[in-house]
């Protein structure tokens, strides 16, 4: 029996090696990056919260590319992506507020936030291509 990958299996895999790549730095180096004063465990929280975040919207995209109306993929694009900017904001603003001044990392912050850049970018070239796919196979 051959076992065959999803069409939301293969759509997810830069995301998964990505995140992968991001947790395994992050991990395996902790103390290197806590010397250069880069908590290793916000950026290992940031990335899996992207990481969720970037399912949830894939999955949504994929439903919305299914619809006739090229403006529903439109809105589902900017939905997620403002979400998922509210909700990262939410996230910085509790790790502000609980965590005390000396304690923080803003050099970790930085980097989520490249990371968010980097999940984005990848997000939007991957529905664009399986949209272009979806309107050649029509």
């Amino acid at each position: 029996m051959m076992f065959q990958q999803s069409t939301f299996g293969k759509l997810l895999m830069p995301f998964f090696t990505l995140f992968t790549v991001v947790n395994i730095v992050f991990i395996f180096w902790a103390d290197k990056w806590d010397a250069f004063k880069i908590n290793h465990i916000v950026i290992v929280f940031g990335n899996s919260l992207l990481f969720l975040l970037t399912m949830l919207s894939l999955w949504l995209h994929l439903k919305a590319i299914k619809h006739k109306n090229p403006n529903v993929l439109f809105r589902s694009v900017m939905l997620s992506t403002f979400s998922k900017i509210i909700i990262m904001a939410i996230a910085v603003l509790l790790y502000v507020s609980y965590i005390p001044k000396e304690n923080r990392s803003r050099l970790a912050v930085i980097a989520v936030m490249v990371l968010y850049l980097l999940y984005s970018m990848i997000e939007v070239k991957t529905i664009l291509k399986k949209n272009k796919k979806n309107t050649t196979d029509a």
